[in-house]
């Protein structure tokens, strides 16, 4: 989701209402401004010098697309608006945003077919949802398109295209057997520069700012908070963990968000 603060967030009553149901972290911190480097920090565990939304810096660092491929681990990547599998463009089909995909920036993705094809549309996605949890790769990244992120459109307006995709999530075999979803914001707003730091402490500079970011997990007490300060590098860090692949850049010393599977 795009560029909303962690109260603006909570005083939207839909996304309010997903984090009553679920549970959330509340001292969670974006990397930098603007976008890109958010979603380069979540898949790769840097910024590799990225300070804008360019469209044709590209990346020659390891990600976790590459290292699910290599441990043979089935993965999606779903853009909506996107108009075709291995789209590569800068521009193309409905809301689509390339900075908001951050797989296409990785030289190693977009210079295999075989890994550039797990790059798909969303529309792909929902009916494997409906079907049995080994019709769905176990690895699944989604982004929405402009409006439905929140980037074009009203939070509200975002916020009922998520509840209703969390629904479609939730009601999936995939999640019931095992499955989780976490739901962050690239980075809060652009008045916000607070930060981990390197000790784990808070600051006021210089990075994304506060963001939400929902952990959607089958028996997870309702309302469940943890407000250990998490990055987007802890998210990768839980994602590799999980998977039992070895920790890329940040993500090494990043603290991963296993408090919220304790409860």
């Amino acid at each position: 989701m795009e560029n909303l603060g962690y109260t603006a967030a909570l005083e939207t009553p839909g996304i309010a209402s997903l984090a009553r149901r679920y549970g959330f972290a509340t001292e969670y911190y974006a990397t930098a401004h603007p976008s890109l480097p958010n979603y380069l920090e979540l898949t790769s565990g840097g910024t590799w010098g990225v300070t804008s939304d360019c469209v044709e810096c590209f990346v020659d660092e390891p990600n976790l697309g590459e290292q699910l491929s290599a441990a043979g681990i089935p993965w999606g990547a779903y853009m909506e608006g996107i108009p075709s599998p291995c789209f590569l463009d800068d521009y193309g089909g409905v809301d689509y945003a390339a900075k908001h995909d951050p797989f296409r920036y990785y030289v190693a993705i977009r210079s295999s077919t075989v890994l550039c094809d797990h790059i798909r549309p969303l529309g792909e996605l929902l009916p494997l949802l409906a079907g049995p949890a080994t019709a769905v790769p176990r690895f699944v990244w989604v982004t929405p398109d402009l409006c439905h992120d929140g980037h074009d459109c009203p939070a509200g307006e975002a916020a009922t295209w998520l509840d209703g995709f969390v629904g479609q999530v939730t009601a999936s075999a995939a999640w019931r057997q095992g499955g989780v979803l976490f739901v962050t914001w690239d980075e809060g707003d652009g008045g916000d520069e607070s930060t981990v730091t390197a000790g784990g402490a808070v600051a006021d500079c210089c990075g994304g700012g506060h963001i939400l970011t929902l952990v959607v997990a089958p028996g997870l007490t309702p309302a469940t908070e943890v407000s250990v300060p998490y990055t987007h590098a802890s998210l990768l860090a839980t994602v590799e963990d999980a998977f039992g692949l070895p920790l890329l850049a940040g993500a090494r010393t990043a603290t991963p968000m296993a408090a919220f599977f304790r409860h």
